[in-house]
């Protein structure tokens, strides 16, 4: 690869950072709507065994979840769930609740 091809190509990936950080924002919002607010479909597939994966919300939105939809529970899987410490810090869980 020459220097022209490689600063093209290191170009590209900068210029996609941001495209990825709204496509997560966007998966953000499905899921939490999906975990706070599902469709009657949603719900419908639920009681018929599906379980969804949540991945990478935020601590509140979990506990929210579970203090107002308790009784869809089983029907829920979280992982990487990120927690903030009292100073500040944001980290992500590697397990899965």
């Amino acid at each position: 690869m020459n220097i022209q091809s490689e600063t093209r190509y290191l170009i590209s990936l900068i210029l996609m950072v941001p495209l990825l950080q709204v496509q997560s924002a966007a998966a953000d919002g499905f899921q939490e709507r999906r975990l706070l607010a599902p469709t009657a479909t949603e719900e419908r597939l639920e009681r018929q065994g599906r379980v969804h994966i949540y991945d990478g919300l935020r601590e509140e939105t979990v506990d929210r979840a579970m203090d107002t939809q308790f009784d869809r529970v089983q029907s829920m899987m979280f992982v990487g769930t990120r927690y903030t410490t009292e100073t500040g810090e944001e980290y992500a869980s590697d397990d899965c609740d």
